[in-house]
């Protein structure tokens, strides 16, 4: 944000993972303060991330909840669970509540398509709270655990074995 004269100019700043290039993509330009709406003013000194991804998705033409938000996946071991194991226990965090839908996030971590895990929640072989295929079109709440069960089939364990190949992105 720039404040110049009582007039007002905000900008979405993005960075680049890879080189760490950063750029501005305008909001909105020479804007009196006055005539903002109640609480704007405020989101946009605390950068609110709602407000940022409301003005991403306005820009990009986007009506309604924007379908790419943009998340990352960070991978952790929290216990010495093996890859022989019978069962695994994932915690999805969301600290920012990033409006992803569960079963976006666990397609993109586990390289399965999204009709894969809805067939594995109607196999029981993925159990989550609520035991529904329809809680995988939920946005991911600021914490969610998802059980995964080693399948019986010898032929359908490669999905659980990528839950412990760490080296995925």
């Amino acid at each position: 944000m720039n404040a110049n004269g009582g007039q007002l100019d905000a900008w979405l700043i993005y960075r680049c993972e890879d080189c760490s290039s950063r750029w501005n993509r305008t909001m909105f330009e020479r804007r009196p303060v006055g005539s903002l709406q109640p609480g704007l003013l405020e989101a946009l000194q605390r950068n609110d991330q709602g407000l940022a991804n409301a003005f991403a998705c306005k820009l990009a033409g986007v009506s309604g909840t924007c379908p790419d938000t943009g998340f990352g996946l960070e991978r952790r071991l929290v216990s010495g669970v093996s890859s022989h194991a019978d069962k695994a226990v994932l915690t999805l965090l969301n600290p920012n509540r990033v409006e992803a839908r569960v079963d976006r996030v666990l397609a993109m971590g586990l390289g399965l398509s999204r009709s894969s895990l809805v067939n594995m929640v109607k196999q029981g072989a993925l159990k989550m709270p609520p035991i529904t295929a329809k809680a995988l079109k939920r946005r991911v709440p600021d914490q969610f655990v998802v059980e995964f069960n080693r399948p019986a089939a010898p032929d359908k364990t490669v999905m659980f074995e990528r839950l412990f190949d760490f080296s995925l992105p």
